[in-house]
């Protein structure tokens, strides 16, 4: 029979699904090979947990046709069928599943955590986490004009996830080119999909969000590779998104060595009597699409060339262990000194003007949050930037705060430098996810391959009324994750070169303004935090401290709000013959303990005043870090001035106790000083 071109596809599809099959069989022989007689999932040449999509392949195979090297694709923490139908480099995958240098990620992410940049493909191991940076490599390509696309694929249990919805609504929304793949195999570990849905249908989903939704029974890779045919020409084309949902199964258990007490006794013998693939086999042969000498041919090519990855990954030498802190963060280089005064700003102009500048002479450069268009922001960091650059660069986002911040680690892979607003820290709660562990982790779950120029602002403190879930400042909570940067301007002239210099990095930044700072007309704030703002471009290092004041009696060290505190205590401290030096820290993350010690060294003494709660904090950083350094050399014993650890209380009288204030300072140095 002539081959059609179709026929030339279904060919590739079944050889992609031959391959994924016995390559996982060959993994799994090798994982349990050293794991008995005993079950111990640390032993052995690959650790950990192992998750095998062996009977899964239709849902992925059809990608080995349909996409290209500048697709996107974002998988699950099951994701060697989706890897393979990608063109996943299979030498260095494998080299990855078995922890060796020569791996994708240099042994830094393994079996969960592949990323192969140069066919776009990465996966997580968070349950849902792969649908939002979807929708940011797919926004990207809309951005761009072009015409790639974003697949993200999930399973049963992904589909009860916020993430999952509110990805689908903004996808929609946004008419974005992306494909939802939802891959039913019947069980979220143990949990059997009737009892954690009264959904039949997981394609119905789609009708809430105005997209197609398609479903595939039985598993059949010829009818998903004909829907997502469809799919991929829709997005392609500029017509949106759409939801694929597909009646998969898995033979093994949710991860090998798992005992699948929960399973019917012999629902795998009956799954095993309608293999995918042997249904493909037969149908192929039986329409001549291929004859027994070329499937002969299709089975020994897999053989040859997944026998080649294993010998390319036993080969490959083991790293040392110092390997471990490396590519914590991308290198950057960017350095650009102010030439003029300027004038004089308030700190949310300040910013506005450096997002305004980054976007003039950056066309990858976006803004992204609530109210952050026509409104300016609810705190004034966008003001003017709508008129300017429109809706598309200013972009109001629903509120959706796991996906579009989420979104913003597939922008940064697809070559954008995403600013996304959480209008409140208070409400990380809700992203933390996407934050901690991809936008946080990417680069070096990557082995560095994977930059993420992200920008996240967000607005923290007290001292207005707003109560426990609007006033808090939480620095300790980003500053303890690592991968991000974190920075807090307490003034304009660095409210904006931090904000230049955050958005040049290539790294995740947190850049928090403190709302006592600002300068907004309807919120009171001390006139010494609007500075001489230079109007051209420049930069503030990240991880750079600043010395506001210079003394020689005490050093005490404010962040945001309180180096205003810092600076009035030093002065009436000055009246009773104390001399301080103040030290504004500007960021938490890199902290520039170098600076704090040295100014500790002259002074011998210390006390730190910082907003966050007590325990576990910024303020117990310094002091161990200072203690460690300088032990046994100070005169006094280091101190602090915190908020205590119970919730931000409303009452004014409450939140008045509750915060830092310049007196608390001024009355704990004079105690100190016995003065």
């Amino acid at each position: 029979m002539e081959k059609s071109e179709e026929n030339e596809d279904l060919i590739t599809i079944y050889s992609t699904m031959i391959k994924i099959r016995k390559y996982e069989e060959k993994l799994r022989d090798i994982y349990l090979s050293d794991k008995k007689p005993l079950f111990n999932i640390a032993a052995g040449k690959i650790p950990g947990e192992m998750h095998l999509s062996a009977g899964q392949e239709p849902s992925a195979a059809w990608m080995s046709v349909l996409l290209r090297n500048d697709d996107f694709v974002y998988s699950t923490h099951r994701p060697h069928h989706t890897a393979i139908a990608k063109g996943v480099d299979l030498n260095r995958m494998t080299a990855e599943i078995m922890g060796k240098h020569g791996g994708l990620s240099k042994g830094k992410g393994g079996h969960m955590h592949i990323f192969d940049k140069k066919v776009n493909f990465a996966c997580a191991g968070i349950v849902g986490s792969s649908f939002p940076p979807a929708l940011g490599a797919a926004l990207a390509s809309k951005l761009d004009g072009k015409d790639s696309i974003a697949v993200a694929f999930g399973g049963d249990g992904s589909l009860n996830q916020g993430m999952f919805l509110e990805s689908l609504n903004l996808a929609s929304l946004w008419k974005l080119p992306v494909i939802f793949v939802i891959e039913n195999n019947d069980w979220a570990i143990s949990v059997e999909t009737k009892d954690s849905t009264p959904i039949k249908n997981d394609a119905i989903r789609a009708d809430g969000f105005g997209m197609p939704g398609v479903y595939i029974e039985n598993n059949d890779p010829v009818k998903m590779y004909k829907a997502a045919e469809k799919a991929v020409k829709r997005a392609r084309s500029g017509e949106g998104p759409t939801l694929i949902a597909i009646d998969t199964y898995r033979y093994y258990g949710h991860f090998e060595g798992d005992p699948e007490v929960y399973r019917p006794k012999n629902q795998v013998k009956e799954l095993l009597a309608k293999d995918p693939i042997k249904i493909m086999e037969s149908d192929l042969l039986k329409k001549g699409i291929i004859s027994k000498d070329e499937d002969d041919r299709i089975n020994n090519s897999a053989m040859e060339e997944i026998s080649q990855a294993f010998a390319f990954a036993e080969d490959s030498p083991l790293p040392v262990g110092s390997d471990s802190m490396d590519d914590v963060y991308a290198p950057v280089d960017y350095s650009i000194e102010p030439t003029t005064k300027g004038r004089k700003l308030p700190v949310y102009m300040a910013i506005s003007e450096a997002i305004s500048q980054e976007m003039e002479g950056n066309k990858d450069v976006l803004y992204m949050g609530e109210d952050v268009g026509k409104y300016g922001g609810i705190f004034g960091a966008t003001t003017g930037l709508f008129k300017k650059f429109g809706a598309e660069r200013i972009r109001d986002t629903p509120i959706s705060e796991s996906a579009f911040i989420g979104s913003a680690a597939g922008l940064a892979a697809a070559g954008k430098r995403p600013i996304v607003e959480l209008m409140f820290s208070d409400f990380v709660g809700v992203t933390l996810d996407p934050i901690m562990n991809q936008i946080a982790k990417n680069h070096y779950m990557s082995g560095g391959t994977v930059n993420m120029p992200v920008v996240i602002t967000t607005a923290v403190g007290g001292g207005y009324g707003d109560a426990a879930q609007h006033s808090q400042t939480l620095y300790s909570l980003f500053g303890h994750l690592p991968g991000l940067k974190v920075v807090v301007p307490s003034n304009s002239y660095d409210a904006k070169g931090l904000m230049v210099s955050a958005i040049k990095d290539n790294n995740p930044v947190v850049y928090m303004f403190h709302k006592g700072l600002l300068g907004l007309p309807w919120m009171p704030y001390p006139q010494s935090t609007v500075t001489e703002v230079p109007e051209e471009e420049y930069t503030v290092p990240i991880g750079k401290a600043r010395i506001a004041r210079e003394g020689k009696d005490i050093t005490i060290i404010g962040i945001g709000a309180t180096v205003h505190m810092a600076m009035e205590a030093a002065m009436e401290l000055e009246e009773n013959g104390i001399n301080a030096e103040v030290i504004d820290l500007r960021s938490i993350k890199p902290l520039d303990t170098d600076t704090v010690i040295r100014s500790v060294g002259k002074t011998g003494s210390l006390l730190v005043a910082d907003e966050d709660y007590a325990a576990f904090g910024l303020a117990s950083e310094i002091t161990s870090a200072v203690s460690h350094a300088l032990f046994g050399k100070l005169d006094k014993a280091p101190e602090s001035i915190v908020s205590p650890d119970v919730p931000v209380p409303y009452s004014q009288p409450m939140e008045k106790y509750w915060l830092p204030d310049t007196q608390k300072i001024v009355n704990r140095v004079m105690e100190m000083f016995k003065k």
